[in-house]
């Protein structure tokens, strides 16, 4: 499992100038970060901080929303997808399933699903759901037959559950979990928050399969080297040379075999050869032949 953190303005001290510091976040094992985004129709206040600054850090993030009662599911989809639109994060947006009743509006099942798909017409991602198995047993069932709808388990979960148990409680239709937030420990110095406590979760896979869920590079996988370029042929110098030598080579057969010639009683010489057309079989005099040597190079 890999291990990671959810923040929110309650990790940042707002009296004073410090913020949330996501580099001793990764620095102690955390890779990646669920950041408050937006709740009911207002941004969290340290959400354009945090957003860039784990991003910075090298952090994977996810963008949460927390859902309130009283307000259309379609506003509140709008409003968290306004904030998004231009940098979505590496993990999917999450609806926060949690808010209790407040003045006498319930939670709905109807306007999360609402909100979900909302969410996925504008941004084209698929969101997950954040709950607890508590609350999911109490506002997550039709109300009619107080069945659990099999379509939820369309989105992935993240799980709410302190427990010292090594899994936790899965509730339906889901049958397996995606991320668990298993506490709220009093580590939050350590990992960069000024609030004494900070969540806690893991990802339920390896880190190379969080990539893969995130559809980002796998930072465990060594980068290819780079295979310095040759340089490039001097293609005319060598011509050159090659020319050079070539025709060097030529003259020196020539003088040889005028050398020879000279050497035989009545043989013309090479120079006496000028003009001298082929013979009948077509054989060329030594200038001739030298000549075309010469062009042909």
């Amino acid at each position: 499992m890999v291990p990671g953190i959810d923040v929110s303005l309650w990790q940042d001290d707002n009296s004073t100038a410090q913020k949330m510091n996501f580099a001793k976040s990764f620095e102690n094992g955390a890779r990646f970060v669920f950041i408050k985004v937006s709740e009911r129709g207002g941004m969290d206040e340290d959400f354009l901080f945090n957003w860039s600054s784990a991003k910075a850090a090298g952090l994977l993030r996810g963008g949460y929303h927390f859902l309130r009662w009283d307000l259309s599911g379609l506003l509140q989809a709008r409003i968290f997808c306004d904030l998004l639109k231009d940098d979505p994060g590496e993990l999917p947006p999450v609806a926060d399933f949690e808010a209790p009743i407040k003045d006498g509006k319930y939670p709905s099942n109807a306007l999360l699903e609402q909100f979900l798909v909302e969410v996925e017409n504008i941004l084209g991602l698929r969101p997950m759901i954040y709950t607890s198995p508590g609350f999911w047993n109490s506002y997550g069932k039709i109300k009619n037959t107080s069945r659990f709808d099999a379509k939820w388990s369309y989105w992935p979960l993240w799980i709410a559950h302190y427990t010292q148990a090594e899994a936790p409680t899965v509730p339906l239709p889901w049958n397996t979990w995606t991320f668990w937030q298993h506490g709220v420990y009093a580590e939050g110095l350590a990992y960069g928050a000024e609030s004494k406590g900070i969540d806690k979760n893991w990802f339920n896979g390896s880190l190379h399969e969080l990539h893969q869920f995130a559809g980002t590079s796998d930072e465990t996988t060594p980068e290819t080297p780079t295979v310095p370029a040759a340089a490039a042929l001097d293609l005319a110098g060598l011509k050159s040379a090659v020319t050079t030598a070539a025709c060097l080579a030529v003259d020196d057969w020539a003088q040889d075999q005028a050398a020879a010639a000279a050497s035989v009683n009545n043989f013309p010489k090479l120079e006496d050869l000028k003009g001298i057309a082929p013979d009948a079989t077509g054989n060329k005099n030594s200038e001739d032949f030298v000549s075309e040597l010469r062009d042909e190079w």
